[in-house]
């Protein structure tokens, strides 16, 4: 597959997963699918992804460092929500994206779905 992917921990201990934006999708697909989660929050995310440019530079132009994907109050409360948040990033010409995901999901979890797919992954 090629993927590669850094997972690292956030502070207050929330999984991060940066990917390149154009393999952000086959991810959170694998993810929702293993994991079994994910409804409005992904489809918000995948939108934002989709539209890189614009949500690039809306977050510039508001000064905000992540963009929070819309979440169904069921998904919350059923704990099944994936992504809790998301920031978009250019790097050399190229754009990456970060995906907070939800403090119930561990870090172990994410490592073992990414290795069975066959996705490099850097864990620092």
């Amino acid at each position: 597959m090629d993927i590669k992917v850094r997972i690292f921990k956030t502070i207050g201990d929330y999984v991060a997963i940066e990917v390149k934006a154009e393999e952000a999708p086959t991810v959170i697909d694998i993810l929702r699918d293993e994991l079994g989660r994910g409804g409005e929050d992904v489809w918000d995310a995948l939108r934002m992804i989709q539209h890189f440019d614009a949500f690039y530079d809306m977050m510039r132009r508001k000064f905000k460092e992540y963009l929070t994907p819309r979440k169904d109050v069921g998904d919350i409360l059923k704990k099944r929500v994936l992504i809790d948040k998301i920031k978009l990033i250019r790097r050399d010409n190229r754009k990456f994206v970060e995906m907070v995901l939800d403090k119930s999901i561990s870090i172990d979890d994410v490592l073992n779905i990414l290795k069975n797919n066959d996705i490099e992954v850097e864990y620092s």
